[in-house]
């Protein structure tokens, strides 16, 4: 009887929210083994149980991106465990759900932390994909900004911050800190997708726009014009979250072998239809 292929294995973190519980069911669905990690332990066991009864190997790992002992842990259970064939890193807060500071240490500092210590445990031929956002798109090139937020794990991080802010460039709001971190998480992928190709391993970031999940519908409950950005989705509804899984999955499968430094917009055409009214209008 021939021997039955062993299983790719794939990390998932933000395991427990929309796009992360979408992706790891699908996953399951097409026999990835899990490594399933996010904050709540209680969360992450029930999903584990749930893609466990589609035949596949499903683990639990507590993590916080904020904290390096947290990432070394979850580092040191995948060289335990043999490494994986791909990543897909769906961490991240919303502006609606903490403030400026915190925003931009989970979603650039954490996350790059998180890329760059993941990435010697995934196995060559493998790949990360990190979700961005569509709101990367809609803030303008800032040459101060974009410059210190592109060394988000430099020494003098926090003091070139502190600069910005008292040069009034506005990071303080949420809103702003969420777009310009996500702009500098698409720029990394961009710029470092030639170190990971040199390791044979790919590096791609997707870019959701108004998308139906529990942060999503937060951030849309907030908006005072929701209804105008709604009416900007070329496609006329809102995203699911297992639009943003099965574009995922599809990246970090063979299919996709010849792309990396790029990022998606799954946005159902909101972004190509606001730059073409902005277009017309000028």
């Amino acid at each position: 009887m021939a021997k039955k292929p062993q299983a790719r294995k794939l990390l998932i973190t933000g395991a427990t929210g929309g796009m992360g519980r979408a992706s790891a069911v699908l996953a399951a669905k097409q026999g990835y083994d899990l490594v399933l990690a996010d904050l709540s332990p209680d969360k992450l066991e029930i999903l584990a149980a749930e893609c466990r009864a589609h035949g596949v190997l499903a683990s639990a790992v507590w993590l916080d991106v904020t904290q390096s002992d947290s990432i070394a842990t979850l580092v040191h259970a995948l060289d335990s465990a043999g490494g994986v064939d791909a990543i897909i890193h769906t961490v991240g807060l919303s502006p609606q759900m903490a403030d400026w500071r915190h925003i931009i240490d989970v979603d650039l500092v954490g996350t790059v932390a998180l890329l760059e210590q993941t990435r010697p445990c995934l196995k060559t031929g493998g790949c990360t994909v990190a979700i961005a956002s569509m709101s990367a798109y809609m803030v303008p090139p800032h040459a101060q900004i974009d410059q210190t937020l592109a060394n988000p794990l430099a020494a003098d991080f926090s003091t070139q911050l502190e600069a910005l802010n008292d040069a009034g460039y506005g990071l303080t709001h949420s809103g702003m800190a969420y777009a310009y971190a996500k702009r500098a998480l698409k720029q990394y992928v961009a710029d470092q997708s030639s170190n990971w190709g040199k390791e044979g391993k790919r590096l791609v970031s997707i870019s959701p726009g108004l998308i139906d999940t529990e942060m999503g519908r937060l951030e849309n409950a907030a908006m005072e014009n929701f209804a105008a950005m709604r009416s900007l989705i070329a496609l006329t509804r809102l995203g699911e979250p297992e639009d943003i899984a099965s574009t995922a999955l599809f990246l970090i499968s063979n299919a996709a072998a010849y792309i990396t430094g790029i990022d998606i917009l799954v946005d159902g055409g909101f972004v190509s239809k606001l730059q073409h009214q902005q277009r017309q209008a000028s």
